[in-house]
């Protein structure tokens, strides 16, 4: 058992702090307005009592680094040495944050997705000087949580948040131009290959879908709407050399016999099971 520290009692600091109760840790949630009421959580206005004897820290502040910059020169006033300190910032700096504490290797970003306490995957953001100790004790208290903690390099937006609003541009961009109601968009992603995604993620999905077929829709979508779908230097690479998916054996990555049957069968059980869990009408 652990004690947590989460600054901020929003929507994410919530979240956050339910799923951990729940994994048995100690749990404070720093947050102005005390009346904020969380099963298992202590609730409070105070800082320096919160953070005192914490072993890990979780800033879940609003998303401006106008913000989160004076909570994190407190908390490197006010936490013990020995605390790891997290921010759950979506898209920001963390070695700008590291910079203001002693002992930056202790610094880490933990990007939780919304809703906290069901989604499970949760990005490790590895900072400049954050050590291998930081990332391995966050790993195992996520771990332990069941969450799935993945490892990615510090860089604007990580990587879900990089692919998300891609996604959710071109989404508005399509209401925008008025190529669909807004409810039908949601719906043709909702049912076609947002539950794809779910199965297996989108450099799976490119190689069973054939990575030379990828590159020449994005050839004719970059054609027609400009260079925010030019081909990625990696996809010509991997067609050049032949390596087109499962189709051919190799693409992203590498496929035998066996492994591509495999991965079908999965792909298509799994699927179905997601389909039927969610079915296939418009959300209220």
């Amino acid at each position: 058992m652990s004690t947590v520290a989460v600054i901020g009692g929003g929507i994410m600091g919530r979240g956050i702090a339910a799923a951990l109760t729940a994994a048995g840790h100690r749990l404070t949630v720093v947050e102005p307005n005390v009346e904020v009421s969380l099963d298992g959580v202590v609730v409070t206005a105070d800082l320096d009592s919160a953070l005192v004897d914490a072993d890990l820290v979780i800033e879940a502040v609003p998303e401006e680094m106008a913000v989160k910059l004076p909570v994190w020169t407190r908390m490197g006033e006010i936490a013990p040495l020995s605390a790891f300190l997290a921010s759950n910032t979506s898209a920001l700096d963390i070695d700008a944050l590291a910079a203001l504490v002693p002992r930056p290797e202790r610094v880490l970003g933990t990007h939780w997705f919304n809703p906290a306490q069901v989604v499970p995957c949760v990005e490790i953001v590895r900072g400049a000087a954050t050590s291998d100790d930081s990332i391995t004790w966050v790993h195992e208290l996520l771990s332990g949580a069941g969450k799935l903690p993945v490892l990615v390099r510090n860089s604007p937006g990580f990587v879900g948040n990089r692919i998300q609003f891609a996604l959710v541009r071109e989404a508005l961009l399509c209401y925008e131009e008025g190529l669909a109601s807004a409810d039908d968009i949601d719906a043709i992603v909702s049912s076609s290959f947002g539950p794809r995604l779910a199965v297996l993620g989108p450099l799976t999905n490119a190689d069973l879908g054939g990575l030379d077929t990828y590159r020449s829709i994005l050839e004719y979508l970059s054609s027609q709407l400009g260079e925010r779908f030019s081909i990625p230097d990696v996809l010509e690479r991997l067609v050049e050399e032949g390596r087109h998916g499962v189709k051919s054996g190799a693409g992203i990555s590498s496929y035998d016999p066996e492994r591509a049957a495999e991965l079908i069968a999965y792909r298509d059980t799994t699927l179905r099971r997601v389909i039927a869990a969610i079915g296939t009408k418009q959300t209220p």
